[in-house]
């Protein structure tokens, strides 16, 4: 890692020899000492070796002594070994592993997190951090930000990074692995998790595996104090792990990650989320949704619906129950250009979409793909108004392509705008404008209209996330 720019070329560079003075107009000049400069202005490089096998020299044997020693702007390198120790971070510091004998490992067990930062623009990057319990491997304090976490692993901890910030500075977390951090304690089953507020967030090619509650969660409570905006998750793998939660979230961005074979939902915001987007992600065989819009007020500490946000061009594919469920009052969001296939795998009379609108109003719904899904294309129920399903593609789902439970003075004696929309079978004549009338590819389509209902009592069990509070 490159350190920062030091001081003395400046010195080097300068002479120290001026033109003199006449006697009679010389004047009295203090210069302070070379050496006083540097101590204080040039940075250190610390080494920490436990054994100093590989750096015998090392002035340090423990982290957190470096860290004592060390002045802000200082970086400590450390070697392989195992460092059993909750270093408290205080001051600026760079932190870097030097890994060419091996893992650096900072395993902390019940002292605290592995590191406890608690000062702007520290970095952090190449250790191994396993086995904080009751705890996170990094816990980055809420009136700070600016900290790089990079290229470090995050292993068997409670959880894996405890993110909060002041949002002064941008934040990143970019680069780490997460792996089964699910150790018994508050907030347990989570690789990144945030609750006391964050802005100025980037979440950047990061790979979860094994986690059992999130890869990523965000569950402020909606106040100043605990504000969330701003944050971008970006270009992560989620590989056989957990959702990405989200609860009153503002102005941010879910883009391009890759979820596969999660054991709850792909994309869940659990309500108060608005103006963020979900854009270009590709999730795929999950158990429950692909992305869900709810408000779950028993599990998170929220009262508004999900209002105003994009959910564009992402590939949704093989989920349990639906693909995109805009649910308990979702309102006013673009719905555009999405692919939705084969979900309702989990066999669920009650859900089996490609896109659902339950209790959702004034939503736009354009431009997707819904193909083969186990019942309906697309689906508004009766508590769903004045939402504008648009010159979408419905083909060879298994009910119907086209389904509106609702009634009203709109399309077909709804109370939603059809318009333009392509398929093979509808429960009300009038929801599409083009009957598709080629070959099935699946044995699903039919070349006539199904103009009679199906009708399914909804029980609304989501069998949504599980939120563990933190007792911080």
């Amino acid at each position: 890692m490159k350190l920062p720019l030091s001081f003395r070329g400046l010195f080097s560079a300068r002479s120290n020899v001026r033109p003199a003075r006449p006697a009679a107009t010389k004047r009295p000049s203090y210069r302070a000492r070379l050496e006083f400069l540097e101590d204080r202005l040039v940075p250190s490089t610390l080494f920490v070796d436990d054994d100093r096998a590989q750096r015998p020299q090392a002035q340090y044997t423990s982290i957190g002594a470096a860290v004592a020693a060390a002045q802000p702007g200082d970086t400590i390198r450390v070697f392989a070994g195992t460092y059993n120790e909750s270093v408290d971070v205080d001051k600026t510091l760079t932190f870097v592993a030097d890994r060419r004998g091996g893992s650096v490992i900072v395993d902390p067990a019940a002292l605290g997190a592995g590191f406890d930062v608690q000062a702007n623009n520290v970095r952090i990057s190449g250790f191994t951090i396993q086995d904080a319990q009751g705890n996170a491997g990094i816990n980055l304090g809420r009136t700070f930000s600016g900290a790089v976490i990079q290229n470090d692993v995050f292993q068997d901890n409670t959880f894996g990074i405890y993110l909060n910030s002041d949002g002064a500075r941008t934040t990143v977390i970019a680069g780490n692995a997460f792996l089964h951090n699910n150790a018994d304690g508050a907030a347990a089953g989570n690789g990144i998790y945030s609750d006391q507020g964050a802005t100025n967030v980037r979440i950047v090619g990061n790979y979860f595996t094994g986690q059992e509650n999130a890869s990523v969660i965000f569950v402020g409570n909606g106040s100043t104090d605990q504000a969330q905006s701003n944050i971008r998750v970006e270009g992560n793998a989620m590989i056989d792990d957990a959702p990405m939660i989200f609860v009153n979230l503002k102005q941010s961005q879910i883009s391009h990650n890759v979820s596969i074979r999660s054991v709850g939902t792909g994309i869940f915001f659990g309500g108060g989320v608005t103006q963020t987007e979900v854009v270009g992600n590709v999730l795929r065989d999950g158990a429950f949704t692909g992305i869900n819009l709810r408000t779950d007020t028993v599990n998170y500490p929220v009262t508004a619906p999900n209002t105003n946000n994009l959910i564009r061009n992402n590939f949704i594919s093989g989920f349990g129950d639906s693909g995109i469920r805009l649910r308990d009052g979702a309102a006013n969001n673009l719905v555009a250009g999405n692919w939705v296939l084969n979900n309702g795998t989990g066999g669920d009379p009650t859900t089996g979409d490609g896109i659902s609108l339950e209790n959702a109003q004034n939503n736009i719904v354009r431009d997707n793909q819904a193909r083969d899904n186990r019942r309906d294309g697309i689906r508004a129920d009766a508590d769903s108004a004045g939402n504008r399903i648009i010159h979408n593609t419905m083909l060879d789902n298994g009910e119907h392509d086209a389904h509106d439970d609702s009634t009203g003075t709109r399309t077909a004696h709804t109370a939603n705008f059809w318009i333009d929309n392509t398929g093979r079978t509808q429960n009300h004549p009038g929801l599409l404008d083009r009957i598709f009338r080629g070959r099935s590819g699946n044995g699903h389509g039919h070349d006539h209209d199904h103009d009679h209902d199906h009708d399914h009592d909804h029980d609304d069990d989501d069998r949504s996330e599980h939120h563990h509070g933190h007792d911080d």
